[in-house]
């Protein structure tokens, strides 16, 4: 299984993007019970998840800290 791209992640909105954090963290809790349980047979199917996991929240950092520039800029606008 191919990692998520960040590329790939910022064509989508910030609900998308909580949406997919929300599903990568349950996978990664699944992830370490099963690896406690000694059931999990690839251990870097957690590393890939962190890793995926901090790239959702970069993006979706990005997102949100433009939508504020942007909102802040249309207020500086306005009060001209």
């Amino acid at each position: 299984m191919k990692g998520l791209l960040a590329k790939d992640l910022r064509g989508n909105d910030p609900t998308e993007l909580r949406s997919t954090l929300r599903k990568l963290e349950e996978d990664l809790f699944k992830n370490r019970l099963k690896k406690n349980t000694n059931q999990l047979e690839n251990t870097m199917v957690i590393r890939k998840a962190r890793r995926d996991i901090a790239r959702v929240n970069t993006v979706l950092t990005e997102r949100l800290r433009a939508l504020k520039e942007s909102d802040a800029a249309a207020g500086n606008e306005k009060s001209k």
